[in-house]
């Protein structure tokens, strides 16, 4: 297992908001003890700070809030403060962002994806339809369509994972995601199990399972065995024509 933030994270330069919750930690694990102390900041400023035009119809702002300039909320969004977003990000249609999160510049959350308690770093993007809560996603990283990043543990006890030899590792929070190091990237239709961390330019490809720890620079996927067997030839019911008594 490697905690460090440098193996996550690199280049984190003073301009942005993650720097702000990096200096002066070294394990990636405290970070999220900065991104609450921000995040109450926000909610103690009882105030919606919004500083871009580009909203459109049917977009629903609740809470403290505080949003850059140039960023776009599409229709339907939601945003549930406290949180913070940054400059020229893009909110989808339908998106729902709750609360804890902080956004760098330049991030993307697509059509119909929910994000809860997660900060993600300048340039990076969660695609369609997914979920992902309570994560740190890397610079440039990329979270495919579909996918689930899991965040509670069955037990509803705090989240636990595995080093290299099997000893338990308690993480110390009931709600814990993946921890995405910069430029690596989560195929379409993944799952990630709670306390994941995932190295620096590290692709998992889509349909893959992962949990525990995997290092920087590798690719990951998950060999399946395809089976083909013979099928009749049979002329399916269309679907206006369908009925129970057809399936019996």
């Amino acid at each position: 297992m490697n905690f460090k933030i440098n193996y996550y994270f690199e280049d984190i330069e003073k301009e942005e908001i993650f720097f702000k919750l990096t200096e002066g930690k070294e394990e990636a694990m405290e970070i999220f003890n900065s991104s609450s102390k921000l995040i109450d900041e926000i909610e103690k400023s009882g105030k919606q700070e919004i500083h871009t035009t580009d909203i459109e119809e049917n977009v629903k702002i609740m809470g403290n809030v505080y949003i850059g300039e140039g960023t776009k909320i599409e229709s339907g969004c939601i945003i549930q403060g406290p949180v913070y977003i940054g400059k020229d990000c893009q909110l989808m249609y339908n998106s729902y962002v709750r609360p804890g999160t902080i956004m760098g510049n330049n991030c993307v959350i697509g059509f119909s994806t929910e994000i809860k308690h997660t900060i993600m770093r300048d340039g990076s993007k969660v695609s369609d339809l997914a979920f992902v809560g309570d994560s740190i996603i890397g610079k440039n990283s990329r979270i495919g369509s579909g996918v689930i990043v899991a965040n509670r543990a069955f037990s509803q006890s705090n989240v636990i994972i595995k080093d290299e030899n099997k000893n338990k590792i308690d993480l110390g929070r009931e709600a814990m995601g993946v921890i995405l190091g910069d430029n690596s990237r989560i195929g379409a239709n993944c799952t990630v199990a709670p306390g994941t961390f995932i190295g620096k330019y590290t692709w998992v490809y889509p349909h893959t399972c992962v949990h525990g720890f995997i290092p920087e620079q590798k690719k990951v996927y998950d060999k399946q065995n395809i089976v083909f067997v013979e099928n009749e030839r049979k002329v399916l019911y269309k679907s206006t024509d369908w009925n129970y008594g057809n399936y019996k």
